[in-house]
């Protein structure tokens, strides 16, 4: 009676324990959770399952634009059929993808532009800002010109500064340590390439084809007190007549970006001077042509230009900024009415009371004087802006 009271009391034992064990609960999977990465600043984190860190951003941007509406006549309020006023929304897409492998840093950045308009003018559009892969001291997509450095202060949204060129490039940088780089970077032929070539009557001409690539070379320092950079590019500018011979274009130019904290936290100061041949683009983007064919209708006679900038961004509090910058080109062909002088000033007032959110105010005026019998011409614009970055 014993033995078999021990049985039964052994079995009961062995049930409680399998419903206990069955209530019990089961362990989840393991999660990869997103890690901080902080190796190359705020906002980046380790892709799960990966090494490679990501940094997601972007922008929101809408402008108020009143445009070209006071000067010599005629402007863009004179007519019936003037767009005076331009609204737009700009939405900006931007990836940071950052690796440390055994042959350096390896980089993929994307800045993807959406915009739509309210007229003609940029009505929608998509466009590649930035695409390119860096690996070590190699960079190989689309980007700035190896050319460009200090590309003004203001925004320069509806007449713009003239003085950033973007490009597809194949290019390699090398330190020296304490600031000092140099850069040799093969760059798209067509990038810089102005609206046309011009006949000696003054008739707008194709461009031809290229056999090769234009190359651009750069000597840079980078320090506490800021920056500075000489450049220099060659190459090939032909005409699509085959019995007209091709030219060399060539530009050089040499600017600084100083800061200026004895003024107020985040002040800077920029100053830029460019010369060239048969490559007006790279002193400045809204000049007019890079040659002229001559009389004989046989060769191409290089335009030349040179241009200054100077601009300067003060704080005057934490929130609210103003920035002024100022440009002048000169333009000389083979073709008088061509010729071209121009100047143009950009003023701003920001106020940025949340981190990331600007808003302000730019008013920008461009004046152009043209050889010649052909009629100057001048603009005054006005934009109102709201931004977020993110």
């Amino acid at each position: 009676m014993n033995f078999k009271s021990l049985l039964l009391g052994a079995a009961a034992v062995a049930s409680a324990t399998g419903v206990q064990a069955a209530d019990l609960p089961v362990a989840p999977e393991p999660v990869d959770y997103v890690r901080i990465c902080d190796a190359y600043g705020a906002r980046f984190y380790y892709i799960p399952g990966t090494e490679t860190c990501l940094r997601v951003g972007g922008r929101v941007r809408a402008d108020y634009r009143f445009h070209d509406f006071a000067g010599k006549g005629p402007n863009n309020w004179d007519a019936k059929t003037d767009e005076s006023t331009r609204f737009r929304a700009r939405a900006y897409v931007r990836l940071d993808a950052r690796t440390q492998t055994e042959y350096g840093l390896l980089k993929t950045y994307l800045d993807l532009w959406f915009t739509s308009g309210s007229n003609a003018f940029n009505s929608t559009a998509t466009e590649i800002w930035d695409a390119y892969v860096q690996l070590g001291g190699f960079t190989f997509g689309r980007t700035g010109s190896f050319f460009d450095h200090w590309t003004g202060e203001n925004w320069g949204s509806q007449i713009g500064q003239g003085l950033d060129n973007r490009s597809t490039v194949l290019a390699y940088t090398a330190a020296f340590g304490n600031g000092l780089s140099a850069s040799a970077s093969l760059e798209s032929n067509t990038g810089t390439r102005l609206p046309g070539l011009l006949t000696n009557a003054g008739a707008s001409y194709a461009y031809g084809g290229h056999r090769i690539p234009a190359f651009v070379a750069n000597l840079m320092v980078s320090q506490g007190w800021g920056s500075a950079q000489l450049s220099g590019m060659v190459r090939q500018t032909r005409s699509s007549t085959a019995v007209v011979d091709s030219v060399v274009g060539w530009a050089i130019a040499g600017d600084v970006a100083l800061n200026l904290p004895m003024l107020g936290a985040g002040d800077t100061l920029g100053i830029r001077a460019a010369y060239a041949s048969a490559a007006s683009g790279y002193v400045d983007t809204r000049l007019t042509n890079d040659a002229v064919i001559n009389a004989a209708g046989t060769s191409l006679d290089a335009s030349t230009a040179w241009g200054i900038a100077a601009g300067i961004t003060h704080n005057w509090t934490p929130t609210v900024s103003t920035s002024l910058t100022g440009t002048y080109s000169n333009q000389d062909t083979l073709l008088a009415t061509a010729d071209l002088k121009q100047w143009s000033v950009h003023g701003q007032v920001a106020w940025a009371p949340i981190s990331g959110f600007v808003t302000g105010v730019e008013v920008e005026y461009l004046s152009q004087d043209f050889g010649g019998a052909t009629a100057d011409n001048d603009n005054l614009t006005a934009t109102f802006r709201i931004q977020r970055t993110f």
